[in-house]
């Protein structure tokens, strides 16, 4: 609960249940309904989840490193100690994998929008491991009746994003500026375009799909419409008074293996209805 997603996620759910909800760290918190448990330790986590008995699970920790053997433990090894320790016990739980749109990897312009049948071809170590957790769903759906499902999340908007992601960067270097630690911000290429959705109404769709998805499926998570990093990036400016004048846009600024447009077709989450537990 202490990464963003997390963060949010378990505010939003306070809000909208009655039901106790809580949070898992990997370092203890003083914190009220929260419970220090390593994901990767198989016996930690059957541990929690014999004394918890939870009725639903919204596994959104993990990694992007792109490291392989931190983002295999981390993304694969948690999901499957989750799985495993919730097939021992036979309990009726509904579990929420978080996946990525990192999964689906090259499309060419004629696969958008994005359904979840487009086949994944991640081209990242990250987007790999999340291919592989996604992978999980359907197999312990399929052998063991397993309520788990995929919300396969694209980008993310919100403060306090990871410097890792360009929205995070972004962020930090205003608030670089603001504080007068440095006079530039610094991006790559802004021409292509992703699928931005609200942390908020993304914690709307992760509910819906922990209560009302199939088992096995995947469901993607977006806005369903293709924003340029060059209009994100204006609407972050605008906001904190900035003029375009302050940015340094060079491709050496960015990343590789960036694919140009993707956005996501949305109507299978639309078409399932928002629920209380």
């Amino acid at each position: 609960m202490s990464g963003f997603v997390g963060r949010h996620l378990i505010n939003f759910l306070n809000t909208e249940l009655e039901a106790t909800c809580v949070g898992v760290t990997r370092t203890p918190l003083d914190t009220p309904n929260t419970i220090c448990c390593e994901l990767t330790d198989y016996d930690q986590v059957e541990k929690t989840i014999k004394e918890t008995r939870p009725s639903h699970i919204f596994h959104v920790a993990g990694s992007f490193s792109n490291n392989f053997e931190t983002d295999f433990r981390n993304n694969v090894l948690t999901s499957k100690n989750i799985l495993d320790a919730t097939v021992k016990h036979k309990y009726n739980t509904r579990i929420m994998l978080m996946g990525s749109a990192a999964e689906y990897g090259e499309i060419s312009d004629s696969d958008n929008p994005v359904t979840e049948q487009q086949p994944l071809n991640p081209l990242s170590v990250y987007g790999w491991s999340k291919a592989a957790q996604s992978l999980l769903a359907p197999l312990y759906a399929n052998q063991y009746g397993l309520e788990v499902m995929i919300a396969r999340t694209f980008n993310l908007f919100g403060n306090g994003l990871s410097e890792k992601l360009f929205v995070g960067r972004v962020e930090k270097q205003i608030l670089g500026m603001q504080a007068g630690t440095n006079k530039q911000i610094k991006v790559g290429s802004l021409d292509s375009q992703r699928d931005y959705i609200d942390i908020e109404q993304a914690c709307k769709m992760y509910l819906t799909i922990a209560t009302k998805g199939v088992a096995g499926e995947a469901y993607n998570v977006g806005s369903g419409t293709a924003t340029s990093m060059r209009q994100v990036l204006h609407n972050m400016l605008r906001r904190h008074n900035l003029d375009i004048s302050v940015v340094d846009e060079s491709p050496q600024n960015g990343t590789t293996n960036e694919v140009s447009t993707i956005y996501a077709d949305v109507r299978k989450i639309t078409a399932l209805t928002l629920p209380t537990l």
